[in-house]
């Protein structure tokens, strides 16, 4: 639960692409390299065991320019309900998906973030709502919240490019 000290990260896309398609987009770890990361940023592997209780790990890396290092985002499925919703952690991490320590992290970067992904039908579209709920009131919240934004920018050009292929 949010107080004074924290904030929740509300995204919500109406996505051109059914549910089915939208879900496997965020569940098959090959499908999760071609859109996570921000704009400019590539995904070189993602690994995913889709249970209650089983984890993920995605990787990041940073363009050349901006030094190309890689940077891991993990955690633990709490609860799925296929192609209605997801709720995991998230956790900045290493390659192996451990919670780097408090004193690796970038100042302001929350650790344990509860996100909720709710996918909904409207028309054949998708309706991605989601919430990452204790992020630190702190500019490292305004990163993750553009961060997704382009992240989810990847994701529909990717859908409109493939509609016209």
């Amino acid at each position: 639960m949010a107080n004074k000290d924290t904030r929740d990260i509300v995204i919500t896309r109406i996505l051109n692409a059914p549910v089915e398609t939208v879900w496997m987009l965020w569940t098959d770890p090959k499908a999760v390299t071609g859109w996570w990361g921000p704009e400019d940023y590539t995904s070189p592997s993602a690994r995913i065991d889709l249970r209650e209780g089983g984890s993920y790990v995605f990787c990041m890396r940073a363009p050349s320019e901006q030094g190309g290092q890689e940077s891991f985002t993990g955690g633990t499925y709490k609860k799925i309900i296929p192609t209605k919703r997801l709720e995991f952690t998230q956790n900045l991490t290493d390659e192996t998906g451990k919670p780097l320590p408090d004193e690796e992290l970038p100042t302001g970067f929350s650790q344990n973030v509860h996100t909720v992904i709710e996918f909904r039908d409207v028309n054949g579209l998708t309706e991605l709502t989601i919430t990452e709920k204790g992020w630190t009131r702190s500019l490292m919240s305004v990163f993750a919240y553009a961060g997704m934004h382009q992240s989810l920018d990847k994701m529909a050009a990717n859908l409109n490019k493939n509609k016209a292929a």
